[in-house]
């Protein structure tokens, strides 16, 4: 149900579900970005909430996430479409930043489907008039379908270099909702939760040390996890802190 070969041209439509008209999703989501496995401290707990509702109750629903890059607004969308689609309900997903370089078309028609409309970085199309028109007609079309619409930005629209004021209006009407960064120990345990989930055995003074001695965002964090398993198990070591240092000076 879900297209993974990260190729937005060409759409390859699933089996229905006996009342749902399946909409495409036109790129490959990112391994494990799940509501289980991210951290929700107290300040983001109502936000998180939000999503969850919007993924799987069918009221139509829109909301504006607005955060710093590597906050977990990605995360957060790709989690909502996973359990959207795990409902067989219709999805689809516009991650802006990596969809500027397309053809405006490649939107056309991902609003039709009613269903879970998820636009990621709406901010990456400011300036470019074309991009916004179609983003605009995207989010009227899936409006009209009673679509729950989630979009993620790195500023408030009204500070968004936006050209068509229709789009900076329609976002700005959204419920706005702001994710805020983890805290060290917030990130202490999501960084232990990322390696549990890879059966990965991480003991505290690693955490500490990583923490302490690399970019503290979550999607290098979980990078950096990623390079740990491999060369760990391609050397059969143990995460230790000197093992650790010489992958992080390795670059």
């Amino acid at each position: 149900m879900i297209r993974r070969d990260g190729h937005p041209p060409g759409v390859r439509r699933p089996a229905p579900a006996a009342d749902t008209a399946q909409l495409p999703l036109r790129l490959a989501l990112s391994a494990g970005r799940r509501f289980g496995n991210f951290e929700v401290s107290t300040e983001n707990a109502e936000l998180v909430d939000a999503v969850r509702r919007a993924a799987v109750e069918r009221t139509p629903e829109r909301l504006l996430i607005v955060g710093d890059a590597g906050s977990g607004k990605s995360h957060l969308l790709e989690a909502a479409i996973e359990a959207a689609s795990a409902g067989r309900d219709a999805v689809a997903f516009v991650p802006m930043r990596d969809w500027r370089s397309q053809r405006v078309d490649a939107v056309r028609g991902l609003g039709q489907g009613g269903g879970l409309l998820c636009i990621d970085d709406v901010d990456a199309a400011a300036g470019d008039h074309g991009w916004e028109e179609a983003l605009f007609a995207l989010v009227e079309e899936a409006t009209s379908r009673q679509a729950r619409i989630l979009v993620t930005a790195g500023a408030v629209p009204s500070n968004i270099p936006f050209v068509l004021a229709d789009l900076r209006s329609r976002l700005s009407a959204a419920p706005l909702y702001r994710l805020r960064e983890l805290d060290d120990e917030s990130r202490a345990r999501a960084l232990r939760r990322h390696a549990s989930g890879r059966g990965i055995e991480i003991p505290d003074d690693v955490v500490g040390y990583v923490l302490t001695r690399h970019r503290r965002d979550m999607p290098s964090l979980v990078a950096l996890l990623d390079r740990l398993d491999h060369h760990s198990m391609a050397r059969q070591r143990r995460l230790t802190v000197p093992f650790v240092r010489d992958l992080i000076e390795a670059g």
